[in-house]
This record gives C-alpha cells, sequence and structure tokens, in this order.
C-alpha cells in the first residue's frame, strides 16, 4: 500500500549549532542570527532527506490502510504454527512492517480502529521490533496475529515511531563530521548566494555536499 509518513515531532537541537554556522561563515554580529538558524534547519532537512535518515531523535507517524494479511482466514499465519523450515523467511516477510527514516529508536505506540469503528490500542506484548535492522521491522508476537476488522478505512492502522541515527544531540551525539560539514557547505552556499539565481557560473565542488552525505546514505527500499 502507499507509504503515508508524516513527522509529529521535530528534533529538539540541530546537528550544526548557530555559534558553529556563525563560526563556519565568519560572522561575529547578531543581525543575521535568525536567518543563519533557519539555513542550519534546512541544511539538516536537506541532508536528512537526501540520506533517507532521521540525524537527531524525533517523533514520525506512519499510517497503513490495514494491517498486513496472509492466506489464513483469522488474518495472519500465527509464527507458532510456521513449521515451513528452511523457508520460513518469506512467510514472515509477508507480515512484516517496514519504519522507513532509520535508525528506529523506538515505537511509541500502534493503534488501530477495530471493525465496530472503535480505536484500540495495541498491546506491546502482541508485537516485536527490531530496531537494530534498517529499516526497522514489526511482527506479531509469537502465538498472536495482527487484528483483524470487517471493514476497509484508509489510515485506519497508525504506528507512532521515534527515529534517530545518531543520538538525541543532548546526551548523545554520534553525527559524522561527514554529515556536518556538508551541512556547513549548504550554509555558506546559501548564506552567500541569497537569490534564486546568479550569473555567476556555479559549479559543484569535489567532495562537496552530496559526495559527503553519500558516506551515510541508506538504500532506499520498497516498505511494506
Amino acid at each position: 500500500m502507499p507509504l503515508s509518513l508524516q513527522l509529529v515531532t521535530p528534533p529538539t537541537v540541530e546537528p550544526v549549532s548557530l555559534q558553529m554556522a556563525k563560526s563556519h561563515l565568519k560572522v561575529d554580529f547578531p543581525d543575521d542570527d535568525l536567518l543563519i538558524g533557519a539555513y542550519a534547519i534546512a541544511a539538516r532537512q536537506y541532508c536528512e532527506k537526501y540520506t533517507h535518515r532521521a540525524f537527531f531523535n524525533q517523533t514520525w507517524l506512519r499510517t497503513l490502510d490495514y494491517f498486513p494479511l496472509w492466506w489464513d482466514e483469522n488474518g495472519t499465519i500465527n509464527p507458532a504454527n510456521r513449521n515451513d523450515w528452511p523457508h520460513y523467511a518469506s512467510f514472515w516477510d509477508k507480515i512484516t512492517i517496514d519504519l522507513p527514516r532509520p535508525a528506529t529508536v523506538s515505537v511509541t505506540s500502534i493503534t488501530y480502529v477495530d471493525s465496530t469503528g472503535a480505536p484500540q490500542t495495541l498491546d506491546p506484548a502482541q508485537y516485536v521490533v527490531d530496531t537494530t535492522s534498517i529499516p526497522a521491522r514489526i511482527v506479531p508476537a509469537k502465538g498472536t496475529y495482527w487484528p483483524t476488522v470487517l471493514t476497509y478505512q484508509p489510515g485506519s492502522v497508525k504506528i507512532t515511531f521515534v527515529a534517530g541515527s545518531y543520538g538525541d544531540g543532548v546526551d548523545t551525539n554520534t553525527c559524522p563530521q561527514t554529515v556536518v560539514i556538508a551541512m556547513l557547505l549548504l550554509i555558506g552556499h546559501w548564506y552567500e548566494n541569497r537569490s534564486s539565481s546568479s550569473e555567476l557560473n556555479l559549479k559543484n565542488i569535489p567532495m562537496g555536499v552530496n559526495a559527503l552525505l553519500d558516506t551515510e546514505k541508506v538504500q532506499v527500499f520498497s516498505y511494506r
């Protein structure tokens, strides 16, 4: 089904602080602080989209039209009944939910609309989250099924999760310097070139922004 993903809460800090950006720009006056801060946020947003990552912890919402089903009339195949070694992985793939924007830190909640139209919250004991993989994966816990509903309602399943590849930016900050330098290059370029067009013959520099970000770029997946 189509991927529906929304940012709920942005990160509380930026990988490039105002002080670092001003040092890079050699700016020692406060007049442009608001502008430089906006460039720092825009640079982070560009770099996150290019690398397909969330850098510092932020909350996202993925919505589905329904839980992934296989062929069992009661919903997904009960993991306890899968005796199909060595090809069991193909069955698991059918019922797996992927979470974009690596790396996933935690799943806050999974909610859905039941057959009566009432919202329900899935008990965390009913599913398993693998945050070590990219993308993170969610599957039903042993002996359980994904819930089924009698009617089709778009966006009826909502998964709220926290993503952050390099920590929260406060207590933990493992953001690679290649990413930081890429953001500084963008900030410097935008600060010096504030129009959408220029008479200059601008060219990409060797080992420029995208080349630096390629070191952390995640392959684009077809999310389940």
